[in-house]
């Protein structure tokens, strides 16, 4: 890579001696949904330095993202993420090539709104368990964030307790929205293709909406229990139809 591309693109920060550095990022499909992409680009550029944040400009009037997306990285004083970013132009990134530029100066894009889109947004408190002893936190997010994709766009997945040594278990906030999301998610409670178990213990209420605390005195609102003791139920009721279905399909025949 030519050595002028990264030329003025490092702020140097006097007081901790690090510096922030800057790409940009093209060459991803501009429909899909943007935590699952931040996602994937945070793997992809993990080993180029300490990823600050992940800024994704979005059209509102279309519904879409924009492109490019912008990356800051946060380095200490003789690192060079970009060098190492610049690197990765041109790799796969689950089934789309990565392009991959400097961005000079202090050039950067933010949107000027935006903030309404999440109105509707919901959040669940989700243990993991059964997960392999060497999971890192972001293959765990990934892995949270495509379990509640069919439920609603995803917008964020924190990992608040990460492999617990006795039964490896985690514990993490995801927030989506959509119609619908919570009672979907608390249906998708089980195991998933890589044998994890997860489960919605918790729903937070909507802003505004205070509930009782359950008799426990645990002080969590009683919502995340009842609405899993109903999807348990339904999918009870579900399975029990059709079984009716099949043994009254073996005595007509």
């Amino acid at each position: 890579m030519e050595e002028s591309a990264s030329k003025g693109l490092e702020s140097k920060d006097t007081n901790n001696r690090k510096c922030f550095s800057k790409i940009s990022v093209e060459g991803y499909d501009t429909s899909v949904h943007e935590f699952p992409l931040k996602l994937a680009l945070a793997k992809h550029f993990a080993s180029c330095g300490k990823i600050v944040d992940i800024d994704v400009p979005r059209d509102f009037k279309k519904r879409i993202l924009k492109s490019p997306l912008f990356i800051i990285f946060h380095a200490k004083e003789g690192e060079s993420p970009v060098d190492k970013a610049l690197e990765l132009s041109g790799t796969d990134v689950g089934g789309w090539n990565v392009v991959v530029k400097s961005l000079p100066g202090q050039q950067m894009y933010r949107d000027p709104g935006g903030v309404d889109r999440f109105k509707g947004e919901r959040t669940l408190i989700v243990k993991v368990y059964d997960t392999p002893s060497t999971l890192s936190k972001i293959d765990l997010q990934i892995g949270l964030c495509k379990h509640f994709s069919s439920c609603g766009e995803v917008t964020g997945v924190s990992v608040l307790v990460h492999g617990n040594l006795c039964c490896h278990e985690s514990k993490a906030r995801v927030d989506i929205m959509g119609k619908g999301c919570v009672d979907k998610a608390l249906e998708l409670s089980g195991r998933t293709a890589d044998g994890w178990k997860i489960v919605v213990y918790f729903v937070v209420p909507p802003a505004g909406r205070k509930l009782k605390p359950t008799g426990s005195g645990s002080g969590h609102p009683t919502i995340g229990v009842e609405r899993m003791k109903k999807a348990e139920l339904k999918k009870k009721a579900k399975m029990e139809m059709m079984d009716k279905g099949k043994k009254k399909r073996k005595t007509t025949e």
